[in-house]
């Protein structure tokens, strides 16, 4: 991901959650949102968050973000990205880790063709926003 800011750790915690997102997507449960922690030596741990709200849930899970001692975080979600093209919908992940000011957002398109999720086009950086890590 060159020429995407953050380190080789933080990319690699990216996919990997991108991964987890696409897969839970397609099941009966769907994508909870949920916290990844990475320690320094690559130990993960994740937390899912239900019972209400998707926003409500993804702050809570911003909160544990903000309140965690890992080395790298990622929140990921099932959501909507915004679009010339109107709204899709996207596995987001909002990431960063120790040293980075602000956290980055990563989004991977889908569809659902009947029970099968369908990638549109590549990963990629959405945007930039304040940073999660206290």
């Amino acid at each position: 991901m060159a020429g995407i800011p953050g380190g080789e750790n933080l990319h690699r915690l990216v996919f990997a959650v991108l991964e987890h997102g696409m897969r839970s997507v397609g099941t009966p449960d769907g994508l909870a949102p949920a916290l990844v922690e990475e320690t320094g030596t690559g130990a993960r741990t994740i937390k899912s968050y239900s019972g209400g709200a998707l926003d409500t849930l993804v702050q809570a899970a911003r909160k544990g973000a903000t309140a965690s001692t890992a080395e790298r975080v990622a929140i990921c979600w099932d959501g909507m990205l915004a679009g010339k093209d109107g709204e899709e919908r996207a596995v987001m992940v909002v990431a960063q880790e120790r040293g980075q000011q602000r956290s980055l957002v990563f989004a991977q398109r889908y569809t659902l063709d009947g029970a099968t999720v369908v990638p549109e086009g590549r990963p990629g950086l959405v945007a930039e926003r304040a940073s999660m890590l206290g």
